[in-house]
């Protein structure tokens, strides 16, 4: 007899005489079927539970919040955690919850199941509904990564019995058959009516109160910190969910939260199915009503193209605000060094936090990267806010977790959530700096704010102040020798005065900080927008060049394209040759125009320009253009002769009336509308206007005075990824280059009514020659 047939009479002989002896029937039954030609099979070392619960569960907070999990998805409303003589590896950890708690066939095609399906095929829990917490059903291995042995008590409501499990993780070792292993069931006195218990012996690392307590933020973080949106689907009567942490019997104290009434600003934003964005907020301390806003993707209007069904909500704080009461001063110390280790933007997803994100020092919005760069200058740092942005994402269609369980795969709808939050907490804290009467850009016109030489002077007087309140209703009391001055001042004043006072003038001397800092700020913004226009001067000078070849090529190409017409032998061919004999008289008709108008330039001679000439000689050369884009213009109207400027370039009015129509063209696309533009000229009193006309989306009549400042746009806040040189160059300075052109001739450059089917108009006023 071979060995294959004495495996098959061992079997015979178990399953005659001691048929309930399961393990042995499966460990002969594995060796059998090695004896199997025609098929294989898998099997499973039994050191994958080493590498699942101790390499894929990397920190050992990470572990506690996977057992936390799974008591919210067994409905439980409280969960408890023990740490006994743990100052030393080898102690215990208790984890007891009071959720619905396992029957045996739960507790072995659930709990003892690797990956089981179970959250696929029910994604809300029985009781409460509650969207379940992760999918990849390696929860319990965390147990292992925990501590080196494991025993479960579970009972539910039906059951008589509890069911318990004692699971030794020694015996899971490298070469030997998982199925093989062991692991005894057997029933118990209930100790409660339902819910679980997982008692971890032999902890493998030390907890120390500050690793308790660390673990204990991070589970507390773990679950919403703050009051859900009412936009968010709430599970139905859930009471809600508690979790606390011991250590020896010592309850650890709880992450406060009773500051959020401090907030200056409470702020709640959503995505709709549609990709829609909007926000809100309110400031009760700056009585600010709240208001719904609209945010997009690239306009305000312009939905998100992946990101749906998202709400937001996020408390904003301003520390040590000068001249203000908005946080009392122990309050603001508390709060600010909170807000350092736990400040920022949480990112959950199906009610439970993904980390890395707002772990400290994380800046997965790049608020800190945008404080660096000094565009925004009202503070909107990650330590003024505390916020949460939900995800309800049950199957993972939009965020998908990394394997680790450590942050999402940075798909198009994680970036757009990033750019959606980012845009909504910069554009609040430059509304908010407009109502405190602070600056809110670096390159904002026309700001007037205290010089620091004047804010030193407020602190001097308020000094002086101080000593006249001092002094005020006591100096004809003349019988007081001078060494006893200093005692009569000390008795005469409210200690809270002088507290007050020298709190203010703290408070003045940080505003002169400010102002100083903001000095050389508007330093720095100015050389930049020199070094910028120095950059358009030297593209110029590469535009000249360029032309200057364009023109070395044009004959050849007009005569190649002609060839190709004569040569064509189809319609077709011949058609494409005639559409590339036609663009290239464009191109031609292009080149003739910038060559003319540099060739001008450099000569830098002033002389008269006739409106009427220039703008002929434009419509010329947009024309093709036009027609491409599919919109109307008219021929220009001018009224009267001899519309003659005061001397200056020509070529300035290419820069000028090409910068009109590429804004024109940008408005009319936003607007998604048939396009018209229309030009008109003439003369009236001292003066020659131009005006130029579009029917796009229009300019908001609050803008009017604001569009011909460097760098100010009306299109939607720039991304939290944008860089500073896309800042700078991005955001609207073709209409300052054209004031900048007009005021310098004494003329003067506006937003004027438009005629009828037409919603903005730009005004160009110069002195007549």
């Amino acid at each position: 007899m071979n060995k294959e047939q004495d495996i098959i009479a061992s079997i015979q002989n178990v399953l005659e005489n001691d048929p309930k002896n399961y393990s042995k029937i499966l460990e002969l039954s594995a060796q059998l079927s090695e004896f199997d030609t025609e098929n294989v099979r898998f099997s499973v070392d039994a050191g994958v539970i080493s590498r699942l619960g101790r390499e894929l569960v990397g920190k050992e907070e990470t572990a506690v919040s996977e057992l936390i999990k799974n008591a919210y998805d067994a409905d439980a409303l409280s969960v408890t955690v023990d740490f006994f003589e743990c100052d030393r590896p080898g102690g215990r950890l208790n984890i007891d919850d009071n959720g619905l708690g396992m029957t045996r066939q739960q507790l072995v095609n659930g709990f003892m199941k690797i990956s089981s399906s179970d959250k696929i095929h029910f994604p809300k829990s029985l009781r409460y509904q509650r969207t379940r917490a992760g999918q990849k059903g390696i929860g319990r291995f965390a147990t292992q990564r925990l501590g080196d042995r494991l025993t479960i008590i579970t009972q539910t409501l039906d059951e008589a019995f509890a069911s318990k499990v004692t699971i030794n993780w020694d015996d899971f070792a490298i070469d030997a058959n998982l199925i093989l292993i062991e692991n005894k069931i057997e029933y118990v006195e209930k100790v409660k009516p339902e819910g679980t218990t997982l008692y971890i012996e032999g902890l493998r690392e030390a907890w120390s109160e500050v690793t308790i307590k660390r673990a204990f933020r991070h589970v507390s973080d773990l679950l919403q910190p703050f009051p859900l949106s009412e936009h968010y689907e709430k599970s139905v009567d859930d009471p809600g969910f508690a979790a606390s942490f011991s250590k020896d019997d010592q309850q650890v104290i709880d992450l406060q939260s009773a500051f959020y009434e401090h907030a200056l600003a409470e702020i709640e934003g959503y995505v709709d199915a549609d990709g829609h964005g909007f926000y809100a907020f309110k400031s009760e301390k700056l009585e600010m009503q709240e208001e719904v806003f609209l945010v997009g993707k690239k306009d305000r209007n312009d939905p998100f193209i992946e990101l749906k069904n998202i709400h937001f909500k996020a408390y904003y704080f301003i520390y040590n605000a000068k001249g203000t009461n908005y946080l009392p001063k122990l309050v603001n110390t508390y709060i600010k060094e909170n807000a350092e280790e736990n400040g920022g933007i949480r990112l959950y997803r199906n009610g439970f936090r993904v980390l890395p994100y707002a772990l400290k020092d994380d800046d997965w919005l790049g608020l800190d990267a945008s404080v660096r760069r000094r565009s925004i200058l009202p503070p909107h740092g990650n330590n003024n806010f505390f916020g949460f942005v939900e995800v309800v994402d049950t199957y993972g269609v939009m965020f998908q977790e990394r394997s680790s369980r450590e942050g999402l795969i940075e798909n198009i709808a994680f970036r757009e959530l990033q750019d959606f939050c980012y845009k909504v907490l910069s554009e609040v804290a430059l509304k908010i700096s407009v109502v405190r009467e602070r600056k809110g850009t670096s390159n904002q016109k026309g700001w007037i704010g205290k010089s620091s030489k004047e804010i030193i002077d407020d602190a001097k007087k308020e000094v002086e102040n101080l000593i006249s309140a001092t002094t005020g209703d006591n100096t004809s009391n003349t019988s007081e020798s001078a060494e006893d001055e200093p005692k009569r001042i000390y008795h005469s004043v409210d200690n809270t005065l002088i507290i007050e006072s020298l709190q203010k003038v703290e408070e003045f001397l940080e505003d002169a900080k400010s102002a100083q800092e903001e000095e050389a700020r508007e330093h720095d913004q100015l050389l930049k927008e020199v070094q910028l226009l120095r950059i358009l001067a030297g593209l110029g000078l590469t535009i000249g060049e360029f032309v200057h070849e364009i023109n070395h090529y044009n004959p050849a190409l007009k005569y190649d394209s002609e060839l190709l017409v004569s040569l064509a032998t189809t319609p077709k061919y011949k058609d494409a040759g005639v559409r590339l004999f036609s663009n290239l008289n464009a191109l031609t008709v292009y080149t003739a125009y910038f060559q003319r108008a540099i060739s001008e330039n450099a000569n830098r001679e002033l002389k008269p320009v006739e409106i009427r000439d220039v703008a002929g000689d434009f419509i010329t050369v947009i024309r093709p253009d036009l027609e491409r884009s599919g919109i109307e213009l008219g021929n220009p109207e001018f009224n009267g002769y001899k519309l003659f400027t005061l001397p200056m370039h020509k070529s300035e009015w290419a820069s000028i009336l090409f910068n009109l129509y590429t804004n024109s063209k940008k408005a009319i696309i936003r607007a998604n509308r048939k396009g018209k533009i229309s030009i008109r000229g003439g003369s009236s009193g001292k003066i020659i206007y131009l005006e130029f006309s579009d029917n796009g989306d229009g300019i908001p009549e609050k803008d009017y005075e604001n569009i011909f400042d460097a760098f100010f746009t009306t299109s939607a806040p720039v991304g939290n990824a944008t860089t500073e040189i896309e800042e700078l160059t991005g955001t609207g300075l073709g209409l300052k280059i054209v004031n900048d052109i007009i005021e310098g001739y004494g003329g003067r450059v506006f937003v004027s009514p438009s005629p009828k089917e037409y919603s903005t108009t730009i005004r160009i006023e110069l002195p007549k020659l």
